[in-house]
């Protein structure tokens, strides 16, 4: 178990390929499952007409379903799925399996743990809270949640661009030791700060940048303060039902809606399914969601085209952290920025037991895409990126 858990040091942390600008900086045989969509509402690439698109789609799809078929093949994985809006065609298609016994064929709509795209949904919770003057980006923490390390010294900006120098909990051994004990145990959120402060930070406050699940347990703990609301019926309130986002929910603090795939990893040369190797609640609002594509790519395009927040907010989200390492060269407010084959993208990338998700939107392409994969070593930034070149051919 010991083996598994290490592997699982890496819940709901970010996929941080090749990271560039977003408009800035740009560089340049399974089971199937398939449709195009002609009713986009406010997707990339505008409202098609009301006959015709599916057949002007439809060479797109087909491409775009072979593409995905291909990169599950090469990479040996169970399945995924995956979403594609653009021009004004939607592709929503699935490859593999979502469980191998019995073997269960993948479908485009169904659920997968999202991982650390669960940071932009928080995140854009504070702005919201920030937008109505409950709280000011430069507050220290300290003035809001009691008991985090250094918290009258840490503002809230820097919980949410990483910035803050707390250590990340999940890569304790203490709390490793702790799940292997009692894999079924519910956590609080003050028993995972807990797990951090014990350990000496990486730096002092705004002077590095160091990717923390720690930041983010923290920031639902400011979240709930604030609104004297729990997390989850504010996220519901403010952006789940606003948005339509029927398939989305935060594992362990509400009741789960069905459809939610298996996740494996690789051990021994054998596939091991860790769907519920830990208990959620051990990533709660650091990576919590399950969510869909649909639900997914509808999200990420509504932040981005001001649905859930104004310019200021959005201006906020967007102002990326100056020095990162080679591998992160973007992040905003729990917004990552990357290159892609057809320019900048903004969105998140994530990483569960038994799952790793990518959501982005192309900003120069008008374009959005979200790739789930049931494999917690799935290289789903390839996929994306394999999808995308699609969209590049004539």
């Amino acid at each position: 178990m010991r083996h598994v858990l290490q592997r699982l040091a890496l819940i709901a942390c970010p996929v941080f390929a090749s990271l560039a600008g977003c408009g800035a900086d740009p560089a340049g045989p399974t089971e199937t499952a398939a449709s195009v969509d002609g009713d986009h509402g406010g997707r990339p690439g505008g409202a098609p007409g009301p006959e015709g698109d599916a057949v002007a789609c439809a060479p797109l799809a087909a491409r775009l379903q072979a593409a995905l078929d291909a990169a599950v093949d090469a990479q040996g994985l169970p399945g995924a799925a995956a979403a594609v809006d653009v021009g004004g065609c939607s592709f929503r298609g699935a490859a593999g399996v979502a469980n191998i016994e019995p073997r269960t064929p993948m479908k485009p709509g169904d659920l997968f743990r999202a991982g650390s795209i669960t940071k932009t949904f928080v995140s854009t919770l504070v702005l919201m809270l920030r937008a109505e003057g409950a709280l000011s980006l430069d507050d220290a923490v300290s003035a809001h949640v009691a008991g985090v390390p250094r918290g009258e010294q840490i503002t809230i900006r820097q919980l949410l661009n990483h910035t803050s120098g707390l250590f990340n909990y999940t890569d304790t051994d203490a709390f490793l030791s702790a799940v292997e004990a009692d894999p079924t145990r519910a956590w609080t959120p003050e028993e995972l700060i807990a797990f951090s402060a014990a350990e000496p930070p990486y730096f002092e406050p705004g002077r590095g940048f160091a990717y923390s699940n720690t930041n983010y347990i923290v920031a639902g703990c400011l979240v709930e303060a604030v609104s004297g609301q729990p997390v989850v019926e504010l996220l519901r309130a403010r952006i789940l039902e606003p948005a339509g986002l029927a398939s989305t929910y935060l594992d362990g603090a509400e009741p789960a809606v069905p459809g939610l795939v298996r996740g494996y990893g690789s051990y021994g040369g054998e596939l091991v399914d860790t769907t519920s190797a830990v208990d959620p609640s051990s990533a709660w609002t650091s990576g919590g969601l399950v969510s869909n594509t649909e639900d997914l790519t509808t999200f990420f395009v509504r932040l981005l085209d001001g649905g859930l927040l104004g310019p200021a907010e959005l201006a906020e989200m967007t102002t990326w952290v100056g020095a990162l390492p080679a591998d992160a060269r973007g992040y905003g407010l729990g917004l990552a920025r990357r290159a892609s084959p057809v320019g900048a993208t903004c969105g998140h990338g994530g990483s569960m037991w038994g799952f790793v998700s990518a959501s982005y939107c192309a900003v120069e392409r008008d374009a959005a895409i979200t790739v789930l994969v049931n494999h917690e070593e799935g290289d789903v930034e390839r996929i994306v990126d394999d999808l995308l070149r699609v969209l590049r051919a004539p």
